[in-house]
């Protein structure tokens, strides 16, 4: 199976949300938890925490799943004291020798982007990059969001491409440091791409094994879910 790799960030997990991964799916939300928020903090400020923890979490893997998308990646830990307001959906569309030349298809994409595209290399492949502000009506918020989608293809197979797309909420500055702060972040994390072939997809201790590393959110928990000023951004 063609897949590629990338570098994810202490304090973030990459959740599988291909068919067929729907009960480890629901194993790793429960155990994220479980490892950010556990059961030895207090009940009555941790319950809260939990409960919005596992809302946000099965709502995002739910809709990556519904997109076709390989995994979410979310950042879970606090940075500076604030939760990183986004997530990225993670794509590999596999086509067939005969598709359409990808430096064609490439600048067809920068063309309709228009200012908002631009051209780049991820991991020695061409890619294109496309950024912008759309409404958060969908999710409820009246604040516009930051789309970045990043097309990249595969230069040993014709057809099959990369289409990682992560979304950045904000309070209404999408110009804010702190929003660009997060999108230069998302950003770095792309640019580790690198394509593999995996006779397997990831095993459920490969995927757990992310967590063993990260430190628990005791602070996030034992303030509530309403700490931090991002917190309405989770």
């Amino acid at each position: 199976m063609i897949d590629f790799e990338l570098v994810v960030p202490d304090g973030w997990v990459q959740i599988p949300t291909a068919p067929g991964t729907a009960t480890l799916r629901r194993k790793v939300v429960d155990e994220v938890i479980r490892h950010h928020v556990p059961d030895s903090l207090p009940r009555d400020s941790a319950g809260p925490w939990r409960r919005m923890l596992h809302k946000e979490l099965t709502a995002a893997t739910e809709e990556a799943a519904r997109q076709n998308a390989r995994s979410v990646l979310l950042p879970l830990q606090e940075f500076s004291g604030v939760r990183l307001p986004g997530s990225m959906l993670v794509t590999v569309i596999e086509g067939d020798d005969e598709a359409e030349d990808a430096e064609r298809l490439l600048a067809s994409i920068l063309a309709d982007a228009g200012d908002d595209g631009s051209y780049l290399e991820i991991g020695g492949a061409p890619a294109v990059r496309v950024a912008s502000v759309v409404s958060s009506g969908r999710i409820e918020r009246k604040a516009p969001s930051w789309r970045v989608s990043y097309y990249v293809s595969n230069p040993d197979a014709p057809g099959t491409w990369g289409l990682l797309t992560f979304t950045v909420l904000t309070d209404g500055d999408v110009d804010a440091e702190p929003v660009q702060a997060v999108m230069l972040l998302f950003d770095m994390i792309v640019t580790t791409l690198r394509w593999s072939n995996r006779v397997d997809v990831p095993t459920e201790e490969e995927v757990l094994a992310q967590l063993a590393e990260q430190e628990p959110l005791q602070t996030a928990a034992a303030a509530g879910p309403g700490s931090g000023p991002d917190a309405k951004n989770s």
